[in-house]
């Protein structure tokens, strides 16, 4: 009972905090998005298709993502757990020239301790979280358009928060994560903005015990998009931009 009120209250803080902003809009940008099949993804699609281009990424049939009629959204299906299956797409990601690119897509993996560990299943969610935005954001560069890079990570990935261990392939990969998206930044030297965030505990199909919604979620990311602010450019932030140690 004690964690669920702490939820609550941490619910209820997110949303005081949103009510005292505009909800900010992405205009006239061409935006890769992956991970539109649901959740934050597929919020954060519905809010930018039609004042943009997007290129969206599903990893299976997506009614919801399908059912958006638009001439400026094109939908690509890929499963990320076997980063082959993004050989094929380098002239379709090259071509669109992309500005903005939102790496949505995850795989939570099993919950096993270091007897249990598999690592057939690592790879696979070491290539949605991981290797694929690394590979997505190599492949946008060669457009030579890219602005600004946004990676849905989680303080899953934290280090100096990791007080329970366990969840070994999702907390690593989200580790790499956040430190490709730290070295990206400096890289960039703030010619490109890498925003990496937590979105905190949002009700989604790979988290159903959730408790903030998933559109709440994406308006802010949203926010941080719009605002585009240098000064945070490779930390991992929450939605409320506040730095987390990692």
């Amino acid at each position: 009972m004690g964690i669920l009120k702490t939820l609550k209250r941490k619910y209820f803080k997110y949303k005081e905090h949103f009510a005292q902003h505009k909800n900010l809009k992405i205009i006239k940008k061409n935006i890769l998005i992956t991970g539109v099949n649901s959740g934050i993804g597929l919020c954060i699609l519905k809010r930018i298709v039609n004042e943009n281009n997007v290129l969206a990424f599903v990893n299976n049939n997506s009614d919801q993502a399908e059912k958006i009629k638009t001439n400026n959204l094109s939908i690509l299906k890929c499963d990320f757990s076997n980063i082959d299956n993004l050989n094929g797409f380098e002239q379709n990601i090259t071509s669109f020239k992309p500005n903005i690119i939102i790496n949505c897509a995850a795989m939570f993996g099993d919950q096993v301790n270091i007897e249990e560990f598999d690592f057939k299943n690592y790879y696979k969610v070491l290539n949605t979280n991981v290797i694929a935005p690394i590979v997505i954001t190599k492949l946008s560069l060669k457009a030579n358009n890219l602005e600004q890079v946004i990676n849905v990570s989680s303080e899953m990935g934290s280090t100096n928060l990791n007080k329970t261990g366990n969840y070994f392939y999702y907390r690593s990969s989200k580790n790499l994560l956040n430190s490709f998206s730290k070295n990206l930044s400096i890289e960039f030297n703030n010619k490109v903005n890498v925003y990496c965030i937590h979105p905190g505990s949002v009700k989604t199909k790979m988290n159903s015990g959730g408790v903030l919604d998933p559109d709440f979620a994406a308006q802010k990311i949203i926010n941080i998009s719009a605002e585009n602010d240098e000064s945070i450019s490779g930390a991992l932030i929450d939605l409320n931009k506040k730095i987390l140690p990692w």
